[in-house]
């Protein structure tokens, strides 16, 4: 069960009693803030307590007997009526925010873990692609970026108090997906079309229902191709818990639907892709040329790399306010710098700058606050790169968009408890992950000198075109005193990289920034039959 604590936000109330008031105000009078009567007048308790200096009396009991009648012997843990209000009405707030709110001065927010609401002033930005309507939305094919349309779950529990469930999940969906930026969520209300996908004018819909079975809660997703009318994924979560727990439930089912379908290695890339790979870059849109950046981070080929350099490069001349775009050249230009590519100058120096400027026209997107990490750490900047990665944790920890990206980046920076359990933690959530995780979970068993562990990581490694994978694979069978097997993994690294015995200790020292684990990697190395010098530049 999720347990909701009363303590007070740790910062101080910075906003007027009166603007916080008036806004919500705002909030309860419109009619796209879809709450009951109860809720809202839990939202007026809250707030009112909290600008008045009482946060100290925002608790579970007195929400209970002071908003929904309950009696002085209330239990929390008998009567999980305040827990599920909470939840309900958080997602209220986030609706009516993408929805009505999106121009207003102030958010009001109910961090989970407390009823102590949060006020802070609202920047406006530009539209995150989200639209809601009782109707499906009328949004071109020929726009950029593809639509997705996603519709409230059917009810098929014969109980009519659970269609909460169903509007909560769409909208928990809706939310988790707009957090991906390259596609254009639009979310249907619960009055809203319910016949076929093949009416609607987005590209894609996802559809589900859910019901009780034996082992509980039955959720079912599908996926639709409204171009061919297919069904291109489905997938099925359940669940035994009660009702208490069924907004932790929502969550958890709504991050891995948004991973599954929209990441990056997701369903709807890889439908859309062989659909340019033929194109020039001239003929690209926007979006297609970021698909030539998933190929590459899948691949990590030589000629998948050329390509998303390439269509990238256009891409920002044609749309330079594109975030993404922008990240992804520093991306490419970090890996310029890091794997020594050929025939490129001041790479570094570009992988800084487009890293940066990904990160200033998207601050809160948590790909872009990765790749800055990354290429902080390649600079060298330890403390400025751990900031980096902690910031994009913080924008959202349970997100599975790119939780493997930061665990990865956390086990590089010596973070060895939580960076390797976030990678464990979406591995076994997301059949997709990034493959390049292992390489630091690799590390982090050189560490601790577990090498039959750190030779069983590298059974997982799949980039063979990259030179890095016969390192991993020549040093721990060294440290294991299987020689043999080294030398020829050891041979392959000099194909790849022939100036490896003088270059490779900087090579080695711009990932792994441990001294000891370095030393280690590089006796492994020289069990193998490959010297390398100390050379630096």
């Amino acid at each position: 069960m999720i347990k909701e604590s009363s303590a007070a936000p740790s910062k101080p109330f910075p906003l007027s009693a009166e603007r916080v008031l008036l806004q919500l105000q705002r909030i309860l009078d419109s009619p796209e803030f879809h709450a009951t009567k109860r809720q809202r007048e839990f939202l007026q308790f809250v707030v009112t307590e909290t600008v008045a200096g009482r946060e100290e009396e925002i608790k579970g009991y007195t929400i209970a007997t002071r908003v929904f009648g309950r009696k002085e012997d209330f239990d929390q843990a008998l009567d999980p009526i305040v827990s599920i209000q909470a939840g309900q009405l958080r997602r209220a707030l986030e609706r009516y925010y993408l929805v009505a709110g999106k121009q207003d001065p102030i958010r009001i927010d109910i961090p989970r873990g407390t009823y102590v609401p949060v006020f802070h002033e609202k920047t406006v930005v530009q539209s995150d692609g989200i639209a809601l309507s009782s109707k499906i939305p009328d949004v071109s094919l020929e726009d950029s970026w593809p639509s997705l349309l996603i519709r409230p779950f059917q009810n098929l529990t014969g109980d009519p108090e659970k269609d909460f469930f169903g509007i909560g999940l769409a909208t928990e969906l809706t939310v988790e997906l707009s957090r991906y930026q390259e596609i254009q969520v639009l979310l249907c209300g619960p009055e809203g079309d319910t016949g076929s996908p093949s009416g609607s004018v987005a590209r894609f819909v996802i559809d589900g229902k859910f019901g009780r079975d034996r082992g509980g809660m039955k959720v079912t997703v599908q996926l639709v191709d409204t171009n061919t009318n297919r069904q291109i994924w489905g997938d099925t979560h359940r669940s035994n818990l009660d009702a208490a727990e069924l907004i932790a439930f929502e969550e958890e089912v709504a991050h891995v639907i948004a991973v599954k379908t929209a990441g990056e290695r997701g369903i709807i890339a890889k439908t859309l892709s062989p659909e340019s790979r033929d194109k020039p870059p001239a003929e690209l849109r926007t979006y297609e040329a970021l698909l030539r950046y998933y190929e590459y981070d899948r691949t990590l080929t030589p000629a998948s790399f050329s390509r998303a350099l390439e269509a990238l490069e256009y891409a920002a001349s044609i749309e330079p306010e594109c975030g993404p775009v922008w990240s992804m050249l520093g991306r490419l230009y970090g890996n310029i710098y890091s794997l020594e590519f050929p025939g490129f100058e001041t790479a570094l120096e570009k992988a800084v700058v487009y890293a940066e400027k990904g990160v200033q026209l998207n601050p809160d997107n948590q790909r872009a606050r990765g790749i800055l990490a990354l290429i902080r750490l390649f600079s060298n900047e330890i403390p400025a790169a751990l900031a980096e990665a902690e910031r994009a944790l913080f924008l959202n920890p349970n997100s599975l968009f790119i939780l493997d990206g930061i665990g990865y980046l956390l086990t590089l920076l010596g973070e060895w408890e939580r960076g390797p359990a976030l990678i464990r933690k979406v591995i076994s959530l997301n059949p997709w992950y990034r493959e390049v995780v292992h390489y630091a979970l690799w590390q982090d068993w050189i560490r601790q000198e577990e090498y039959e562990r750190a030779y069983t990581e590298t059974m997982n490694l799949k980039t063979p075109a990259v030179f890095w994978y016969p390192l991993a694979k020549a040093a721990t069978l060294g440290l294991l005193g299987r020689d043999e097997e080294g030398k020829e993994f050891a041979e392959n690294l000099l194909k790849l990289k022939p100036n490896f015995r003088t270059r490779g200790r900087i090579l080695i020292g711009l990932y792994i920034k441990f001294e000891e684990i370095v030393e280690r990697v590089i006796d492994g190395l020289r069990k193998s039959g490959l010297n390398v010098e100390d050379a630096y530049r």
